[in-house]
């Protein structure tokens, strides 16, 4: 066998051409940077600064967008609450919305600085602050600011509850919206009491005065002798408190303490003349006949109240001059007369006494827009004593 001398021969290997690195050719991962570019390209500033002045646009954008939605445009309020009791009038409230109208607030604006943050003015928290919303805001905007009206709900910048002036019922210092004397309502704020304080009265007056100092404490009550109304003359035609040294004088005091009537013991009647003279803005007329309660119904003290409330028997007699006299004055004074018989089953048994209730309540009582009491009044209850009356002055 021939040997085939290409068989044997070692296998030539393909030439491979030897690329040479260029030093001159270009790194991949090498940014471009043109010849005498500064250190701010070198880094990427251009693309930073790209970025930069896109998102500045979009925060404008936004800015914008919120500045719409959120600032409310100027509201116009023409509800202006009336309040209760003591509210204002029509013109009052017209006269305050127009004043309030020309004091222009500052607005509020909610603004955003970056995207996810909102910044908040920063709120004035001084107490003149807190006025000058209040006197600016009729409806109770502000801080607990309700105007008029007894009591309400402020409503506005901040919130609270109000409070505002009014009347209701309730007592005082001589001062009553509504008052009750044994559950009938007098028509009145002010109030004064005339007493007969004469024998058949003493078992009365006792729970007369506790009743008046409960629901009209403060009240002024004038005592007289009798109930008449007659057009005699006294020497002095004016009431005196009853703190006075002349009091002590006085027929009201002698007769007290010198009666011996079954209705009240001594030391019964010892204690009301210490209740009289002791309590506030209790005063008496000086007089010793029974027909000069007018002097109690007119005094000038009284001018200021607004009914007169007259517990007697009414059994004296009554003068008509002298009534319609009395009626004149009242109605001149804008008063009412409340007159209350001591018993008013008087009135129901066609009792003569009857007579001159009616002549009162015709006269001056209906002209005034008073009324006629009929509620029966507990006596005091005579308390047994071994101390003897004394002696009746000569």
């Amino acid at each position: 066998m021939i040997p085939d001398p290409t068989r044997d021969a070692a296998p030539t290997t393909p030439k491979t051409k030897l690329l040479v690195p260029d030093e001159t050719a270009l790194d991949p991962i090498t940014p471009v940077v043109p010849a005498g570019a500064g250190w701010w390209q070198k880094i990427g500033g251009g693309s930073l600064t790209v970025s930069i002045i896109i998102h500045a646009v979009l925060i404008l954008l936004l800015v914008l967008i919120v500045r719409t939605v959120i600032t409310p445009g100027k509201e116009t309020v023409d509800f202006l609450p009336g309040g209760g009791g003591g509210g204002k009038g029509s013109n009052a409230r017209i006269a305050e919305k127009k004043r309030a109208a020309s004091i222009s607030a500052p607005k509020t604006r909610i603004v955003s600085t970056a995207i996810g943050s909102v910044s908040l003015p920063d709120i004035q928290t001084s107490m003149s602050d807190f006025s000058s919303l209040s006197a600016a805001a009729p409806m109770g905007g502000g801080v607990g600011g309700g105007v008029g009206g007894i009591s309400g709900s402020g409503s506005g910048g901040l919130t609270g509850n109000g409070r505002g002036t009014g009347f209701g019922p309730g007592s005082g210092s001589g001062f009553v919206s509504i008052p009750l004397i044994f559950g009938q309502k007098i028509d009145a704020r002010r109030m004064a009491v005339v007493l007969d304080m004469s024998g058949s009265m003493y078992s009365f007056l006792p729970t007369v005065i506790k009743e008046v100092d409960k629901v009209a404490p403060g009240s002024m009550v004038i005592l007289h002798y009798g109930c008449g109304l007659g057009d005699a003359e006294i020497k002095k035609p004016g009431i005196e408190a009853t703190t006075s040294r002349d009091f002590s004088d006085d027929r009201i005091v002698t007769s007290l303490l010198g009666s011996a009537t079954a209705a009240m013991n001594q030391q019964q009647r010892e204690a009301l003349l210490e209740m009289v003279k002791k309590r506030p803005k209790t005063f008496f007329v000086p007089s010793t006949g029974v027909g000069s309660t007018w002097v109690a119904l007119t005094d000038p003290k009284l001018k200021d109240v607004d009914a007169i409330y007259w517990f007697a028997d009414f059994a004296d007699g009554l003068s008509a001059d002298k009534m319609e006299d009395i009626a004149k004055k009242l109605r001149g004074r804008k008063q009412k007369l409340y007159i209350h018989p001591s018993n008013p089953k008087w009135l129901e048994g066609g009792d003569p006494l009857a007579v001159n209730v009616n002549k009162v309540e015709n006269t001056i009582v209906k002209p005034t827009g008073g009324k006629v009491i009929k509620v029966d009044v507990k006596k005091e209850e005579p308390v047994k004593t071994d101390q003897k009356p004394p002696a009746k002055p000569a």
